[in-house]
C-alpha cells in the first residue's frame, strides 16, 4: 500500500485527486491539508509518506517553498498545478512529476505507474481514454499511388509537416507521405500517451528520442529540430517529469 498526502488549498482539486486515488487500490490517503502552514507543522518523518501531492499556488507558503521543507519526508513528490510556468522551479525543488490541472485519470495513473513500476496498480471499472487495442491507423501513402498502408503507432518515430502533406517517419527507415496536416495528426492522436509536440512542424514519439542537447532534440533516425519558442514550457514540463536526478545533498 502506498500512503499519500494531499496539500492543496482548493477543495475541488482535492476531490479530483481523491477520486483518482480511490480508483487505484494500492493507494491510500493518510492526510489532506488545505492550509500549507498546518502541513508544515504536522507532516513528520514518522508519517511514512510514499507520495506527496503538492499544489503550488497557495496562500502564505507556496508549494515550492513547502516542498523544500517536506521533500525529505516523502518518497515521491508530485506537483499538481494549473500553471506550466513553474515546471523548471519544480525540477529545482526535486519534484518527481508535474501534473497540469485539469489532468485526466489516464495521465494520473501512468504517472503513478512510472514512479512505482514494481507496484501492481489495477484500475477498477475504469475505461481509459485510449483504447489499448487501438494500436494502429490506416493512411493513404502518396508515394505508393495512394495505397492504404497500415501503420502501428509503436513504429512511428515522428510526424513532420511538409506544406500540404505530412511525412510519417517509421522505425524501418520508411517515410510515408499523406495528404494531412499536423492539426489532423493532433486530432488523430488525441490523448494517446507517448507522442509530444515541441515544434509547430513536428510531433514525435518520445520512445524514439536519441538525445537532447540544449533545446535540440535528435531522434533515432537522425531527424533533429530545435524546440519552438511557444513550446518551451511544455518541453520543460516533459524534462521535469522524465529527467533523473540525484537525491544526494548538494
Amino acid at each position: 500500500m502506498l500512503n499519500c498526502i494531499i496539500v492543496d488549498d482548493e477543495q475541488f482539486s482535492i476531490e479530483a485527486i481523491r477520486k483518482y486515488i480511490d480508483m487505484l487500490p494500492k493507494l491510500n490517503i493518510v492526510g489532506i491539508y488545505t492550509n500549507p502552514q498546518t502541513a508544515l507543522e504536522e507532516v513528520s518523518l514518522d508519517s511514512k509518506i510514499d507520495i506527496l501531492f503538492m499544489d503550488i499556488d497557495m496562500p502564505l507558503i507556496s508549494g515550492l517553498e513547502l516542498a523544500k521543507a517536506l521533500r525529505s519526508k516523502t518518497q515521491k513528490l508530485i506537483f499538481t498545478t494549473a500553471h506550466s510556468k513553474y515546471a523548471f522551479d519544480a525540477f529545482e525543488a526535486e519534484g518527481d512529476a508535474y501534473l497540469l490541472k485539469p489532468f485526466t485519470f489516464g495521465k494520473f495513473s501512468t504517472t503513478i505507474n512510472r514512479l512505482f513500476p514494481t507496484e501492481v496498480l489495477k484500475t477498477t471499472e475504469v475505461n481509459l481514454e485510449t483504447n489499448q487495442e487501438d494500436n494502429f491507423f490506416l493512411v493513404k501513402n502518396k508515394e505508393e499511388n495512394l495505397r492504404i498502408v497500415k501503420v502501428m503507432y509503436k513504429d512511428v518515430i515522428a510526424f513532420e509537416s511538409a506544406q500540404n502533406y505530412v511525412k510519417i517517419y517509421l522505425v524501418n527507415n520508411k517515410i510515408l507521405t499523406a495528404y494531412l496536416s499536423i492539426k489532423d495528426i493532433v486530432e488523430i492522436l488525441g490523448s494517446r500517451e507517448g507522442f509530444k509536440q515541441f515544434h509547430r512542424a513536428f510531433i514525435i514519439s518520445i520512445d524514439n528520442i536519441n538525445y537532447i542537447e540544449g533545446n535540440t532534440i535528435k531522434m533515432l533516425n537522425n531527424l533533429a529540430f530545435t524546440v519552438g519558442e511557444s513550446y518551451r514550457e511544455s518541453f520543460n514540463v516533459f524534462l521535469s517529469n522524465k529527467l533523473l536526478r540525484t537525491l544526494r545533498k548538494r
